[in-house]
């Protein structure tokens, strides 16, 4: 009976992290759509919220890390959950980092928002930051589903977000050769299209963690 109730307690603790997670990963996604969105319309008016929400994502990413460390230490769980408690550490992560992209993106509006042309050159990088919502969102269902398949079909789309941006840096510096005047807007742009390219690369690690949870197999590892 009481090896019953230490894995029921077990088990519990488990749910709490993957729904810290879940909760964590919804919020990071929210903000990629708010700096996106503040992006799109160079509207300086939300930059501030979305950066206090940044600290509210990494308090939620220590929340995880403190959680599955006390648990790993107090159950020393096997195999399965062990690699369920160490690997949240990971996705947590890449999360925080997926978060610290979204305020580097927030924080670039206000760099453009006098510039008149700026508008015109972000429609691709809109495009990206599409691409990789809809790889958070699938990547986020197949942690909480432990769903491989969804998590390779991810890692799959990932060579799209790619090559946005290399068509976008390609665009830029041609575009910065033929009008000098531009460039500084232009410079911005390929920062922040290789923000997006980084956030897609984060969401990459996520679905290789998910795929190492579920079959014990690191992908990155064996590539």
């Amino acid at each position: 009976m009481e090896s019953e109730h230490i894995v029921g307690r077990f088990d519990k603790d488990l749910t709490k992290i993957k729904n810290d997670i879940l909760k964590m990963g919804a919020l990071v996604n929210a903000q990629i759509k708010g700096a996106t969105d503040a992006l799109m319309e160079l509207d300086t008016a939300e930059v501030d919220r979305l950066v206090a929400t940044d600290r509210k994502i990494n308090g939620m990413a220590k929340k995880v890390h403190n959680r599955a460390e006390r648990l790993i230490a107090l159950r020393q769980p096997m195999a399965l959950d062990l690699r369920e408690a160490l690997l949240a550490i990971k996705i947590a992560g890449e999360l925080e980092r997926i978060g610290d992209h979204a305020k580097s993106t927030a924080k670039r509006v206000r760099k453009l928002s006098d510039n008149a042309n700026a508008g015109a050159v972000l429609n691709s990088v809109g495009e990206m930051s599409a691409k990789v919502q809809a790889m958070l969102t699938d990547v986020l269902l197949a942690y909480r589903d432990s769903n491989i398949e969804l998590a390779a079909e991810i890692r799959d789309r990932d060579p799209e977000v790619d090559d946005l941006n290399k068509s976008i840096f390609a665009g830029a510096i041609t575009a910065i050769g033929e009008n000098s005047a531009d460039a500084e807007t232009l410079v911005h742009v390929i920062i922040l299209a290789r923000n997006f390219e980084r956030v897609g690369d984060h969401v990459v690690n996520m679905s290789r963690q998910v795929h190492h949870i579920v079959t014990g197999k690191d992908l990155k590892a064996s590539a």
